[in-house]
This record gives C-alpha cells, sequence and structure tokens, in this order.
C-alpha cells in the first residue's frame, strides 16, 4: 500500500483484471405482447414453451418468463392457475380481481396478490367459497 517514502502507491489500488458484464435484456413491450400470447396459447406453467414459442429475440428462463407472468396476472403464487389460459383481456381482468382481493385482504405488495404468513389470503378465499381451482 505504501511505498518506502511513505506516500501511497495507486499501484496497489488499481484492480489485477476488469469484469466487463454484458447488459441484460431487457423486457420490453414487445415481450410482454409475447407473453399475453403465450399465456393464451399454452397457458400458466409451460414457461419453457412459452420462452421457445413467443419470446425467441430473447434469453429468458423459466424464471424471467414465470416472474413476469405473475407480474402480469397479479399473484405472486401461481399454483392457483397452473394450467389456466387466457388472452390479453382475461389476463388483465384477473389482475383487477386480484388487486381487488389484495387491497380487501391487505395483501397487495409491489403490484401482487401476496400471501402471508398468517393465512389472510387463503381464509379470505375460503370465506368468500372461492376454491383453489375456482380462484382461477
Amino acid at each position: 500500500m505504501l511505498n518506502h517514502d511513505g506516500s501511497i502507491n495507486q499501484d496497489f489500488f488499481k484492480p489485477k483484471r476488469i469484469v466487463v458484464l454484458q447488459p441484460r435484456s431487457k423486457w420490453g413491450p414487445q415481450q410482454r405482447e409475447a407473453l399475453y400470447k403465450g399465456l393464451e396459447v399454452h397457458g400458466v406453467g409451460k414457461w419453457r414453451e412459452i420462452a421457445a414459442d413467443f419470446l425467441r429475440g430473447g434469453k429468458w428462463d423459466d424464471t424471467a418468463v414465470r416472474m413476469h407472468a405473475a407480474r402480469l396476472i397479479g399473484s405472486q403464487n401461481l399454483a392457483r392457475y397452473v394450467g389456466w389460459k387466457g388472452d390479453k383481456a382475461t389476463v388483465e381482468a384477473e389482475y383487477a380481481k386480484n388487486k381487488a382481493i389484495g387491497e380487501t385482504t391487505g395483501c397487495w405488495k409491489g403490484g401482487m396478490l401476496v400471501d402471508d404468513c398468517n393465512g389472510t389470503l387463503r381464509k379470505y378465499l375460503q370465506a368468500q367459497g372461492i376454491t383453489q381451482a375456482a380462484a382461477r
């Protein structure tokens, strides 16, 4: 760190190697529309098929496609939706429904309906007579 004369050795603080990170592909309006189409054709849970058929230009793994689908539907827990298919209007209606439930129960966080550790959402859905399958 220091030279023999007590001055600071600037070379000590220079990086030994430089790592250049390539910018990640960004999710834009084309990808959103492609995801709507993928949800209409393949349905929830078929992330690899949606990516292969509709999101060819990017490097979208299953997790990225699932996370974006969860945001479109407005539900963190997509287990209630496995196999569910819907066009853009249906997905947007589902988002609005989930938002209304989330605001009623206090389970609307970050633009999504989330389950809490107290089971608030589960209890609400049961009280409304909504089963897991009917929640779709």
